[in-house]
């Protein structure tokens, strides 16, 4: 409970905060964002990366391999509780399915709440740490439209990351088993190891047995 206070305190802060004409919104969400995963890997989990996913479409974990199979992350829903005009409680909701040669799926886990807090994708985890896109209530639910999600890949990616530190001037900086560093943007660090996001619709066939279909701008699911 702590730590999605702490999670739920930096919403208040970036909500309430005054405009601030010198700083875009998006300078503004990359500065909270930082700040929230800087947290969010200190209390919770190593982080190789993060990524930032609308509701009802995927991230994607690619294997090192062909014949490794791809990890989908569909957000299903991002939520925010309101209570006289605080956000007391988010929630955040995914299915992860195990996906081979990118039509063959096999429903691999749901997570009811990913909000801060670590779940297992392989033998690695994922965990959202911000959401964005939510209307602010005196009370009630708000639908978030979009959330940020960290995740420590699987070791099939063969990364081999030993550290990931970000720099008081936002740059991320990697430190990897053999002691070698790789400096990025943070901008770059977002879907850093073979990470996409798109939009796909999983077609149930039998048992925990699917079909994936990628769907184009325009398509209904």
């Amino acid at each position: 409970m702590r730590k999605k206070t702490i999670a739920v305190l930096f919403l208040v802060i970036i909500l309430s905060a005054p405009g601030v004409g010198a700083l875009s919104l998006k300078d503004l969400l990359k500065g909270s964002i930082s700040a929230a995963l800087e947290l969010f890997k200190r209390e919770v989990m190593p982080v190789d990366g993060y990524v930032g996913v609308d509701v009802g479409k995927s991230f994607i974990i690619e294997g090192a391999h062909w014949w490794n199979p791809d990890y989908y992350v569909r957000l299903d829903n991002a939520t925010v509780e309101f209570s006289w005009w605080i956000p007391r409680h988010v929630d955040v909701k995914v299915t992860v399915y195990k996906v081979y040669f990118d039509i063959i799926a096999l429903h691999y886990a749901t997570y009811n709440d990913i909000w801060w807090t670590r779940k297992e994708v392989g033998d690695g985890w994922i965990g959202a740490f911000f959401v964005w896109g939510f209307d602010w209530k005196r009370s009630g639910v708000s639908q978030a439209k979009k959330a940020y999600i960290a995740y420590n890949l699987p070791s099939a990616q063969d990364l081999a990351i030993k550290n990931v530190t970000i720099l008081e001037n936002g740059t991320v900086k990697m430190l990897f088993e053999d002691n070698s560093t790789k400096l990025l943007s943070f901008e770059e660090f977002e879907g850093f190891g073979n990470i996409t996001v798109k939009n796909v619709t999983f077609k149930h066939i039998i048992g925990p047995l699917y079909i994936v279909r990628e769907l184009e701008e325009g398509d209904e699911e």
